[in-house]
């Protein structure tokens, strides 16, 4: 009974000094662990902010390229503006070279204007009984030609200077070459000078071109008259 009495004793004593140590132990552990959660805290705050930084960056640098390109904009503003009055000041010196050079017009010259005036076609009657008007227009220009060193004229049907005189008077008259026929074709008072009658196929139309050499670039009409009949035509 003695003994027994002393073991539940020791028992009693012993009691309080393993439940501290067990508490000591949670203690201990509990400290670990907010150790770790504030640790790993702080690594997340440290991590986040040099994220924050480039993006202030990066928004600092969007906003820098907005600005440049407003200022691009502004630029390129004032260039259109300086270009639209530059055209009207252009347009304004056309106007004022028509109005200063009424002559052109009545005696139905064609001449280039430097301002940029498109060239007149001269329609004019004649004194000559068959021919119902004359017409030069500036802008005809050489056929072309397939012939190479010193031109000569000819008449031969079958040769390539007749067909190119054809084609040339096809172009000056303003018939297609399978609509039109040709009545006459012969010398202009020079060599490199030809003049030809033709018609339309339906005889309704007639017309007496004359051509003109220009050397490596072929035949050119300068002037065409509409005539009214092609009997007494020369």
């Amino acid at each position: 009974m003695p003994n027994n009495d002393n073991r539940r004793i020791n028992s009693r004593l012993n009691h309080p000094k393993r439940k501290k140590k067990k508490n000591m132990i949670l203690n201990a552990l509990i400290a670990v662990v907010l150790l770790l959660i504030i640790i790993v805290v702080v690594n997340i705050v440290v991590d986040k902010e040099p994220e924050t930084s480039q993006v202030d960056d990066s928004t600092s640098a969007s906003e820098e390229a907005d600005a440049d390109t407003s200022t691009n904009d502004d630029e390129e503003d004032e260039v259109e503006e300086d270009s639209t009055e530059t055209e009207n000041d252009t347009s304004e010196e056309n106007t004022d070279s028509t109005i200063q050079t009424p002559s052109q017009e009545e005696n139905n010259e064609s001449e280039s204007s430097e301002t940029g005036e498109k060239e007149v076609v001269v329609s004019e009657p004649s004194e000559d009984p068959v021919v119902e008007d004359v017409v030069v227009d500036p802008s005809w220009a050489p056929i072309g030609t397939s012939q190479s060193g010193e031109h000569v004229s000819s008449y031969d049907a079958k040769s390539v200077d007749y067909k190119e005189k054809v084609q040339a008077l096809s172009y000056g008259s303003g018939l297609d070459s399978s609509n039109m026929f040709v009545k006459r074709l012969g010398n202009g008072g020079s060599p490199q000078k030809s003049i030809g009658t033709v018609t339309s196929k339906d005889g309704k139309e007639i017309y007496r071109i004359y051509l003109e050499w220009v050397d490596g670039e072929g035949w050119k009409p300068t002037k065409k008259e509409k005539l009214t009949t092609i009997e007494d035509a020369p």
